[in-house]
């Protein structure tokens, strides 16, 4: 009898949250990594990082939303991964984000930024983002439904040719 009243918490505590996403194992990228989350993490899949290639990324979920950036005049379609989905994936603790591109562009972004709901824009009106356009990755945030976004401290926070994240 003991066996199933043990079998029955751990599904009610399945079913109430009790294992977080960041508990299942990370599997290892099949393509091309395409960014890689260090630092205050829980999970990783080789050397105390979590690399994530393209499929593995797409598969934590999609956002999509109209916003004009800093260069732009009109709203374009951004779409991508919410950034929250990729910590929570990896099980992300601390205060901030040291947002690093191809180019050794960094930007520190506050743990608190995600209450705006930003993506890892991998298409831009429909076209896959190249390295060339910004891509494969690129912080954005949905400049037009806050008013406080539209501001410098946030622009600088726009990461394009994202590839590192690492927790502080």
């Amino acid at each position: 009898m003991r066996p199933l009243i043990g079998l029955i918490y751990f599904v009610i505590a399945m079913g109430a949250g009790g294992l977080s996403y960041a508990q299942a194992p990370l599997p290892a990228p099949k393509g091309p990594v395409v960014l890689t989350i260090s630092g205050k993490i829980e999970q990783t899949n080789g050397d105390g990082v979590a690399r994530f290639d393209m499929d593995m990324l797409e598969a934590l979920g999609r956002d999509s939303f109209a916003t004009r950036w800093e260069l732009s005049e009109t709203p374009q379609q951004f779409e991508g991964v919410p950034l929250r989905a990729a910590l929570e994936r990896v099980g992300a603790q601390g205060k901030s984000l040291r947002a690093s591109a191809l180019n050794d562009y960094v930007a520190v972004i506050p743990m608190e930024d995600l209450k705006f709901e930003p993506i890892l824009a991998t298409k831009l009106d429909g076209r896959a983002l190249t390295i060339r356009d910004k891509g494969p990755l690129w912080i954005v945030y949905p400049r037009d439904r806050h008013k406080v976004l539209q501001d410098a401290r946030y622009d600088a926070r726009w990461v394009w040719q994202l590839n590192k994240l690492h927790a502080e």
